[in-house]
This record gives C-alpha cells, sequence and structure tokens, in this order.
C-alpha cells in the first residue's frame, strides 16, 4: 500500500468502480431493451407471476427504463419508491463504509435504521396492492 493511502479510500474506490461499471452495462441493456416489449429477454417480477400481487420491487426495471429514457413521470408510475432508494441507497453505503455524512445525527440514525426500511417497504408492499385511488395509484402502470 502506498503512504498515504488508507484501506478506507481504497474501499471507497472499489466500490465506486464496481457501482459504475454495473450503473453503465444497466443503462446500456436498458437503453437497449424494452422490459414492456413481448419477448423482452428481461425477466418479469417472479412474485407477482406466482401471487398476482405487486412486491415492492414490482416495476423496478420499467422504471429505470424509463429513467434511462428521461421518461420521470413513467418512472415513478412504475414505482413511486425507486427515486427514494436512489437518493437514499449512497448515503447509506458511504455512512457504512465509515464516512461522516453532513446531515444532523438523528437524520443519519433515522436513514440507517433497519426497522424504519422494514415498516416502510411492508406498508408500501401492502398499500399498492390496494384496489382503490389513491393507493391503487401505487400499483405499476
Amino acid at each position: 500500500m502506498q503512504p498515504g493511502t488508507h484501506p478506507r479510500h481504497l474501499a471507497l474506490a472499489a466500490t465506486a468502480t464496481a457501482a459504475l461499471a454495473a450503473a453503465t452495462a444497466g443503462v446500456w441493456v436498458l437503453r437497449r431493451f424494452d422490459p414492456n416489449a413481448a419477448g423482452s429477454p428481461l425477466p418479469a417480477c417472479v412474485f407477482h407471476s406466482f401471487t398476482g400481487l405487486y412486491c415492492p420491487g414490482c416495476g423496478i426495471t420499467r422504471a429505470l427504463h424509463a429513467l434511462v429514457h428521461g421518461d420521470i413521470a413513467q418512472m415513478l408510475a412504475m414505482n413511486a419508491l425507486l427515486p427514494v432508494a436512489m437518493l437514499t441507497l449512497p448515503l447509506i453505503v458511504l455512512h457504512g463504509l465509515g464516512y461522516r455524512l453532513p446531515l444532523p445525527r438523528r437524520a443519519i440514525a433515522t436513514l440507517v435504521d433497519g426497522k424504519l426500511w422494514l415498516i416502510g417497504l411492508g406498508a408500501f408492499w401492502v398499500l399498492r396492492n390496494l384496489p382503490w385511488p389513491p393507493f391503487s395509484w401505487l400499483a405499476p402502470g
């Protein structure tokens, strides 16, 4: 290891490089293939196929497809939780790597609280399967 190189910085560089490579490959796939098209090589949700219910992740592939094509409204229609995850996941990863985030301690504690995420995901899962507005608007599509 070079003098002045901290293992935490190496971990962040490796994580950022892997994330950038995965994001680049994902954008290429989503620009090339339409998950809404018949015969798409992108898989459908297995949970929805078996149960007919929407899981918290249902619509994420189609939401990301809309995002890489610049259609923010369609992205939100497919999975309203995706923007929240896209904004918070990098912060959670950085916190997990030991970086001090420029947020109040209470906000960080709330952000990394697993119970909050389990309750939130569970509530989103149940609400998006209710058949009447405004909850039905959470269903993909």
